[in-house]
């Protein structure tokens, strides 16, 4: 998914390191979606959200909809 690729040039970790190598500091991870931080979506100011859904082709709400999507997938 490459929401993740521009959430994490977007928003920064709060213990001040790069997001990938916060998640990836004990076992590096591949092929997995961090759930945590796309949800970050929702919540980034809307002129941000249309900015990164515009580079993905898509709408906010479209973005929106795909993530609540699997979300309820997964429950």
């Amino acid at each position: 998914m490459h929401l993740e690729l521009y959430l994490r040039n977007e928003s920064l970790s709060l213990c001040g390191r790069d997001h990938l190598s916060f998640r990836s500091y004990y076992i590096p991870v591949k092929d997995v979606v961090d759930g945590d931080l796309c949800e970050a979506f929702n919540a980034l100011p809307p002129a941000k959200q249309r900015t990164i859904a515009a580079d993905l082709d898509r709408t906010p709400a479209d973005v929106a909809k795909k993530l609540e999507d699997i979300r309820n997938k997964i429950l």
